[in-house]
């Protein structure tokens, strides 16, 4: 999936390093995220993830399923997300792709809903067609606007444009200076409903998580003093 806002480092600012997202995800989504982003990780995730198919009903084999999970974990890697997940048939068919990302900067008041409508309908990568569907929610992190648009996306090299339909929500976490961007999104419109379904049940659970400190290791103190020799 690719993003349209980044930061000065080329990635997007993200929240403080003692938060994680999570979800809870129910039946249809992969957790997708790499922590270091190295090749062995993705190798070991795609690994984890394959062998939670059921092999009687792949359409594919395990190797390209696997070789597919690693490539996509490696390509969202370079966004920088918060969190990735993929949506995948019991088959081995990939559906949908989601990435979460924040925005932000220590010190600077994030903008309200209202003064941020203008970023609601901006993507670097396709423009929207028809009518965008938008509409404000309350979630229990916070409140949100939520975005539903077919898009043409702009293919590399210039060749032709293609149709994707996303689902987007900007969360105002409560309590945070961030802004949060929940983006899914697929080619396959036969499944709108599902896949529509599939992002909305599990926003709700969308979270931040404290990750407890690293535990510090006290510095030496002076030695004891020797006990007297005996004569």
């Amino acid at each position: 999936m690719e993003h349209e806002q980044q930061g000065a480092n080329g990635t997007p600012p993200g929240p403080e390093d003692d938060f994680v997202v999570e979800f809870d995800f129910d039946g249809g989504w992969l957790g997708l995220t790499l922590h270091e982003g190295t090749k062995a990780e993705a190798r070991q995730l795609a690994a984890d993830l394959v062998a939670q198919f059921d092999p009687l009903c792949l359409d594919v084999s395990k190797a390209a399923l696997q070789q597919e999970l690693e490539e996509h974990a490696l390509s969202v890697q370079e966004s920088g997300p918060l969190l990735a997940a993929v949506a995948y048939t019991d088959s081995g068919v990939f559906l949908a792709d989601m990435a979460v990302l924040a925005y932000g900067e220590d010190g600077v008041t994030r903008p309200s809903p209202k003064e941020y409508e203008g970023m609601l309908l901006k993507w670097s990568y396709a423009e929207v067609k028809g009518d965008a569907q938008i509409t404000e929610v309350e979630l229990p992190i916070g409140p949100a606007v939520r975005v539903q648009a077919v898009l043409v996306e702009k293919r590399r090299f210039g060749w032709g444009k293609k149709l994707s339909e996303s689902v987007r929500y900007w969360v105002w976490p409560t309590g945070h200076e961030e802004i949060l961007l929940a983006e899914a999104r697929w080619l396959n419109f036969e499944r709108t409903d599902e896949l529509t379904d599939l992002v909305d049940r599990i926003m709700p659970s969308l979270r931040l998580v404290p990750v407890p400190p690293e535990p510090t290791h006290p510095e030496p103190g002076p030695a004891a003093p020797e006990s007297p020799r005996e004569l």
